[in-house]
């Protein structure tokens, strides 16, 4: 085992099907660029087109999984201005 073990807490499979690990710093990297990407049409609008609407819910469930309150509004669309 790899001294990274010890800090790794928060799992996932990856697609071969192995169990990966992220350790602190990897968790708040990932929670943030979420977060971030969430916040924003565009970045939702990535994920929809890269993923589909099932990643966008994706997202939202790791990061409400990951202790962050999600805003419902992430998946209106944006407001236009005049």
């Amino acid at each position: 085992m790899n001294g990274k073990q010890e800090d790794s807490e928060f799992g996932f499979k990856a697609k071969t099907g192995e169990l990966c690990m992220l350790n602190k710093k990897e968790r708040t990297l990932t929670r943030e660029v979420l977060k971030r990407t969430l916040a924003t049409a565009a970045g939702r609008e990535f994920v929809v087109e890269r993923f589909g609407k099932d990643g966008l819910k994706l997202a939202t469930s790791l990061l409400e999984e990951m202790g962050v309150e999600v805003e419902k509004t992430t998946a209106q669309k944006p407001r236009t201005v005049s």
